[in-house]
């Protein structure tokens, strides 16, 4: 996101002070940089505070997470919310989300791993130590993402556009119609390790928040769909390993 520029460098913006209480409802001017294309009628229009809220409601946690987790990512959501006026509030919000994450794996393995563990050994310490034993435990797992199927679809489309592209290149074609009625998934399409990615990527952006950033941008709503497919996986039905 490229700052607004203010004329004395040592000033702040008015968009990065204060806000006074005649303006604390008023849309931050860079949500106004943005807008919406309709794919039907290839109109484009601003993006509004309904998009804006729209956006983020999506994301909910199950009414088996225990209260005081949803409650802390609701809070996410609403700084996600009120970033609608304060566009700073984005990576706080990205932040709070990481959080909870990490509230919830602490809440829902901390009794087991203190019951198995030595009495010199130590419990895991950081997001990527507590992801790494709910992965161990079998309480969260790559087949268990609401997206598995959508995801696998896409890989067996490609392959099929792949293969097309291939066969008019040898019959020297220009054009030809894929029938994408006819893709078929195959095994490989199913493997992703998506948690492997989380593990490697999501405690490195929210160790980044912790020790201060000057980090800014408002695309964070994958991170809300991944942390909140991550703790509905650790309060549903585990499926334990041998």
């Amino acid at each position: 996101m490229k700052e607004l520029e203010d004329d004395t460098p040592d000033t702040l913006h008015q968009c990065d002070s204060l806000r006074p209480v005649d303006s604390l409802c008023e849309a931050d001017v860079r949500n106004g940089f943005f807008s919406r294309r309709n794919a039907d009628t290839g109109e484009i229009r601003p993006v509004t505070a309904s998009d804006h809220i729209s956006d983020v409601a999506l994301f909910t946690l199950s009414v088996d997470v225990p209260k005081s987790i949803r409650i802390h990512f609701e809070t996410a959501k609403n700084l996600y919310a009120y970033a609608w006026f304060v566009y700073r509030f984005y990576p706080v919000a990205e932040q709070q989300a990481l959080t909870s994450l990490e509230f919830a794996l602490r809440e829902r393995l901390a009794a087991e791993v203190s019951q198995s563990l030595s009495a010199k050994a130590k419990p895991p310490s950081g997001l990527s130590a507590w992801l790494k034993e709910a992965l161990k435990r079998g309480v969260i797992a790559n087949d268990r993402f609401s997206w598995r199927n959508e995801r696998a679809m896409q890989r067996a489309r490609q392959r099929a556009e792949f293969q097309q592209i291939e066969a008019m290149q040898c019959l020297g074609l220009t054009t030809a119609r894929i029938d994408y009625s006819n893709v078929k998934l195959l095994p490989e399409d199913f493997d992703e390790d998506w948690i492997g990615t989380f593990i490697d990527t999501l405690p490195a952006l929210r160790n980044t928040y912790a020790h201060g950033s000057d980090l800014l941008h408002n695309t964070v709503l994958h991170t809300f769909e991944i942390v909140s497919e991550l703790i509905n996986q650790l309060f549903g039905p585990a499926r334990w390993r041998d």
